[in-house]
């Protein structure tokens, strides 16, 4: 192996190898208000609010609506993916460095889902 096959990737120079984009923070529609933070730490764990799929400049992503009749499968795993780098970015805003996320305890996924579909897992986990 390598000297670089070595190296533990940090978390933004994978996402950056990855060709994503963490968003800039939740430029929420005029007159709404969200009556709760993004991401709170106590103690050494971060208690993560819900994220929906943003664009990378902060506004809030498209399409919108219920997968497996207004969106696709597809269309649905990209919000999914959307959300989790929104998630990312709210992290990385409270906490100054993702590399000081060591593990997840508990992960947590929505999927607005038309009657009868049944393929969340394979929205959220890409597959």
């Amino acid at each position: 192996m390598s000297s670089h096959e070595n190296e533990v990737l940090k978390v933004e120079a994978k996402i950056q190898k990855l060709c994503l984009t963490l968003p800039e923070p939740l430029k929420t529609p005029p007159g709404m208000n969200l009556p709760f933070v993004p991401v709170r730490v106590r103690d050494n764990r971060a208690y993560i609010a819900g994220h929906g799929p943003q664009n990378p400049d902060g506004s809030i992503a498209s399409p919108i609506g219920k997968v497996g009749s207004d969106l696709s499968l597809e269309e649905g795993y990209q919000a999914a993916r959307l959300a989790a780098l929104s998630i990312l970015a709210s992290l990385k805003r409270v906490l100054g460095d993702l590399d000081r996320v060591t593990a997840w305890l508990k992960v947590f996924g929505m999927v607005n889902s038309a009657p009868g579909f049944n393929k969340q897992p394979q929205v959220i986990n890409g597959s």
